[in-house]
């Protein structure tokens, strides 16, 4: 355990030495700025949905395979590898790390547009926070996942881009579930459509199935991506050191 809050700690000192706290929090307020000037205040759980998916799992997706690609290039992962430290606390190590750092960026996005959306005269309701963040946890964790099963098959960033831009795309599409332009089942099997549902529960109570649907659903992707990356960082890294 003392293994695994070492590699938190380390990750995060790392994030903050390469300016990603800087970045986070610099993109939290353009964001929030943005939403308060532009978004229909009647739509705003469905634009922090969407905002979710593409800005806080979309920047943790590629943190998450930048960090990798440097270590991998320094050398420092080969370090990390022959410690006592196993792939899995490694992986987790970097969800966790990056889940605070994209946690601080979804609570300034939404604090900061309420904060200004309040002083501009609107009646605003407070979403439940609680279920927010945990929402903004799962998202992270399933996008930092699945960065983490494309990285460790590339060596060089060039080489992930364009593969990065297509998954991060196919990613956004449960927002189509939302906005009622189609509600076909096939969109109830994405991996992100799960805690995403539960970001919208945090403005507006969701019937039973839906809460069922939006943790269970989100625990059973967590644990089968989790499963994934842990092989694939085993076969492309662990493998070839």
């Amino acid at each position: 355990m003392y293994r695994l809050f070492s590699e938190i700690k380390t990750n995060m000192l790392v994030q903050y030495r390469n300016g990603l706290y800087h970045i986070g929090i610099g993109v939290g307020i353009i964001i929030a700025i943005a939403m308060s000037q532009l978004v229909n205040i009647e739509y705003l759980p469905l634009w922090m949905a969407g905002i979710m998916l593409l800005v806080v799992g979309g920047s943790t997706f590629l943190y998450a395979a930048a960090m990798v690609l440097f270590e991998r290039d320094e050398g420092t992962i080969t370090a990390t590898l022959i410690s006592p430290l196993t792939s899995n606390q490694y992986i987790i190590g970097k969800i966790v790390s990056l889940i605070l750092l994209a946690s601080l960026e979804a609570i300034i996005m939404l604090s900061g547009a309420l904060i200004i959306l309040y002083f501009m005269g609107f009646t605003i309701e407070m979403p439940n926070l609680f279920v927010l963040i945990s929402a903004s946890f799962l998202i992270c964790i399933i996008f930092v996942q699945t960065g983490m099963i494309m990285i460790v098959r590339c060596r060089k960033i060039t080489n992930f881009f364009m593969p990065m831009l297509v998954v991060i795309i196919f990613l956004q599409t449960p927002i189509f579930y939302f906005t009622g332009l189609t509600d076909h089942w096939a969109l109830l099997l994405f991996p992100v459509l799960p805690p995403t549902m539960l970001v919208l529960g945090a403005f507006d109570n969701l019937v039973i199935w839906q809460y069922v649907y939006a943790l269970g659903g989100s625990l059973l992707y967590i644990t089968g991506l989790g499963y994934w990356a842990n092989k694939a960082f085993i076969k492309h890294i662990e493998g070839h050191i």
